[in-house]
């Protein structure tokens, strides 16, 4: 009896141990950045689908208004991570080390929008163009002169952010501006046209890029992250009609102010797998260096990104 005694006892000792440990602290959400983008959308989909739920992994969508807002927070940790393109995260790593663990669209086609006026890109000689000064988008408008046989001699470079395209061209700010969708629509819409390019470029991939620490810290969620993204790519490639729909609930606006970007393509994991191949003449590798290259001699960093730091298709499903 008293054996059985000590033993009750013990267990009871040990029962109210366990009551006064603390529990585990639940992760707090993935804070990940998405803005009024086509691409970006992929993010609202899975959150709202379930999938990442179903992953066991939680996330926060935070919207950005203007596009740049996304840097300081990046770089400051006030998000963990952002759906930008890779000069961004070249811009952002500067300042904080990431990671760009996918690939999440080919970038689109961006453009240079003008007013009537111009008719040729020679007619902007001595004239104003917009763009998000000290980023990769600068390689646009020097591409552009570099097709008319002009310098950036030849114009003035003036900051103006894509969301502002149209206003900016309304006041006369400038005769140009670089931007992208759904701002150059909207411009166009509005009697302005594109003058560059004529052809598809594709010069700026979107990045699903992490702060790396956070990587370090939570790498399972992070690759859970990434099959509840997947999944969701394939949700809305199946259901195009659907995915407006949930966007449009989300953002709390009509589904005709959610316009699908038929010239964007969403990348799958293959595509990913195919991209992140080091050997391929067009891998995220090499374009990474060609950007970092152009970001260096603009003066927007000073030392070249390492490729195989800053990516990291270790957690692709």
């Amino acid at each position: 009896m008293l054996r059985i005694s000590l033993l009750i006892f013990g267990m009871n000792l040990l029962a109210a141990c366990s009551i006064l440990q603390p529990s585990a602290q639940k992760a707090e959400p993935l804070r990940v950045e998405f803005t009024q983008w086509w691409g970006d959308y992929t993010l609202v989909i899975a959150k709202e689908k379930g999938f990442f739920e179903k992953y066991g992994v939680e996330v926060e969508p935070v919207y950005y208004e203007k596009f740049s807002n996304t840097y300081p927070d990046l770089a400051s940790g006030q998000i963990d991570g952002a759906l930008i393109a890779i000069g961004d995260a070249i811009n952002v790593n500067h300042s904080a080390e990431m990671k760009a663990v996918a690939i999440s669209d080919d970038g689109g086609d961006d453009s240079i929008v003008a007013g009537s006026e111009i008719t040729s890109i020679q007619d902007l000689k001595g004239k104003k163009v917009g763009v998000l000064l000290g980023t990769q988008y600068e390689l646009m408008i020097s591409e552009m002169l570099k097709s008319a046989n002009m310098s950036p001699t030849d114009i003035s470079v003036v900051a103006v952010n894509p969301e502002n395209a149209k206003a900016a061209l309304d006041s006369k700010q400038v005769q140009a501006v670089y931007t992208w969708e759904p701002f150059s629509s909207e411009a166009i819409a509005a009697g302005y046209k594109s003058i560059y390019p004529k052809e598809q470029l594709r010069l700026f991939p979107d990045m699903i890029v992490f702060d790396r620490s956070v990587v370090a810290q939570r790498p399972e969620d992070i690759r859970n992250f990434l099959k509840a993204w997947f999944e969701a790519v394939d949700y809305r490639q199946k259901n195009p009609d659907l995915t407006r729909s949930i966007i449009a609930k989300f953002l709390g606006v009509n589904i005709e102010e959610v316009q699908p970007d038929g010239n964007l393509k969403i990348l799958t994991l293959d595509d990913n797998k195919a991209l992140f191949n080091i050997q391929s003449e067009n891998s995220i590798y090499a374009t990474t260096k060609r950007t970092s290259d152009y970001l260096i001699s603009i003066g927007a960093v000073i030392q070249q990104a390492d490729p195989l730091e800053l990516l990291d298709p270790g957690y692709l499903p």
